[in-house]
């Protein structure tokens, strides 16, 4: 089979394609033939060398995927051969034709949703669902407000998705393009803002009518962690998901003054229950169809580099959503 195998850290020019062997399922896994992978930024951390926990060479990554089951251990009962399925995580890496995953990582993809939606499940709405329901806590009942910053990605759409789900929110959300407002208002943000403009934070507030928000998802802290602590309302929390670097002028008073807090977000922390609570969460919506994947540029296995550069740094025009690779077509599926 193809594949991407990483043998030695560096730029994205490391993701080359070779020939592997398919590897066989132990009996408490699936091998699934994988039609779409998840990429996700933590991959490009991973591959440069620049990441807490690198993972021994050579590397397959990737751990988000959709597919059709090829063949089950003999423990396995809960998915059969020629099933379509999603993957909350993979024992050998998706960005390639065939993987093994865990059986209790492997979940049906109802027919509604597209290869490329499957493989956009795990990461983005497990980390969206984590940051909202299990670290951001919104009453069970009685109104909040939520704030999206930075919005118009994954983790953010999946976020306006989930929010949703329950009634009495008001969702705000943010975008650096005019194409990402309307993207962020189509998926069912209340009120969107370009966070590029220099008095958006004012509008945020006024919406609110002065008082805050009470949640705030936050993709990129040390840009706009001073502005999310003057946006608060009291009581309120900023989750953390994503920071990439430290931050000037930093005032814990603002979070004294309003009895606010900061939270982080990282779902390679979460517990047992919390993965069981995101995972029944998830297929709970699917089956109900409360979520629709918003599926990003797709790309071939050759193109992995590209695909890697695009991630961190977006494309002019690109249409959001989540970015995946297609091992098996040339062509978008």
């Amino acid at each position: 089979m193809k594949s991407i195998l990483v043998r030695q850290f560096g730029g994205p020019e490391v993701l080359v394609v070779e020939e592997v062997p398919i590897p066989q399922p132990g009996s408490k896994q699936v091998l699934v033939k994988v039609y779409s992978a998840g990429v996700n930024p933590v991959e490009t951390y991973q591959r440069s060398g620049q990441y807490a926990a690198l993972p021994p060479l050579p590397w397959v990554p990737g751990k988000d995927a959709a597919g059709v089951v090829e063949s089950v251990g003999s423990d396995v009962t809960t998915v059969k051969p020629h099933q379509r399925v999603w993957l909350s995580a993979s024992d050998t890496g998706t960005y390639a034709q065939y993987c093994l995953a865990p059986a209790a990582s492997v979940h049906p993809l109802p027919d509604k949703y597209t290869f490329a939606q499957g493989a956009a499940l795990w990461t983005p709405y497990a980390t969206a669902y984590h940051g909202l329901f299990h670290i951001g806590q919104p009453p069970d009942q009685g109104k909040y407000t939520l704030l999206v910053h930075g919005a118009s990605g994954g983790v953010g759409i999946a976020t306006l998705q989930l929010a949703k789900i329950k009634p009495d929110v008001t969702v705000i959300g943010t975008a650096g393009t005019e194409e990402g407002v309307k993207l962020v208002l189509s998926n069912g943000a209340d009120f969107a803002f370009n966070h590029r403009e220099p008095n958006y934070a004012n509008k945020i507030m006024e919406v609110t009518g002065g008082k805050g928000v009470n949640i705030i998802l936050e993709m990129l802290a040390n840009v706009n962690l001073n502005n999310d602590l003057a946006l608060l309302a009291k009581g309120g929390c900023v989750c953390v998901v994503g920071n990439r670097g430290a931050i000037d002028g930093f005032n814990p008073r603002l979070l004294m003054q309003k009895r606010s807090s900061v939270r982080g977000v990282m779902l390679s922390q979460i517990t047992d229950q919390e993965k069981k609570e995101i995972i029944e969460g998830l297929n709970s919506a699917l089956v109900n169809e409360k979520i629709n994947p918003h599926e990003g540029l797709h790309y071939t296995l050759t193109d992995a580099p590209v695909c890697h550069n695009h991630i961190i740094n977006p494309p002019s025009g690109g249409q959001g959503g989540k970015l995946t690779i297609h091992p098996w077509k040339e062509a978008q599926l």
